[in-house]
């Protein structure tokens, strides 16, 4: 089944191009990059802003190397649970490992949130 079409107004039929030079380029895509958008992207944002401002907010991410870890304790625990579900015995520490990989995941979430 094809994609529908979109509507006249909503159909970006337009190119706009212009020559920057390599520091200006460089400038732009840093600037993209760090509100996580393409210099394209970024370039359309800002001419539809007209004379206002363009805020954009940006996040840090997680440490890649804290995200892996966190994704192995993932692992770890559901190999847990499905022990538990095929013997029908759980460790009672679980619930404790729970709560602290817990507050570890929204320790994470509030300081990406909070850094400025």
């Amino acid at each position: 089944m094809p994609r529908p079409k979109k509507n006249a107004k909503s159909r970006r039929n337009r190119h706009v191009i212009f020559r920057l030079t390599d520091q200006e380029y460089a400038a732009l895509c840093a600037t993209a990059e760090r509100a996580g958008l393409s210099p394209n992207e970024l370039g359309r944002r800002l001419t539809r802003k007209r004379h206002q401002r363009l805020i954009i907010h940006t996040y840090r991410h997680c440490d890649p190397a804290f995200l892996k870890r966190i994704d192995q304790i993932g692992h770890n625990l559901n190999q847990l649970v499905k022990n538990a579900h095929i013997f029908g015995r759980v460790s009672p520490r679980i619930e404790q490992l729970c709560e602290t990989i817990d507050q570890m995941v929204s320790q994470a979430i509030e300081e990406t949130i909070d850094d400025p």
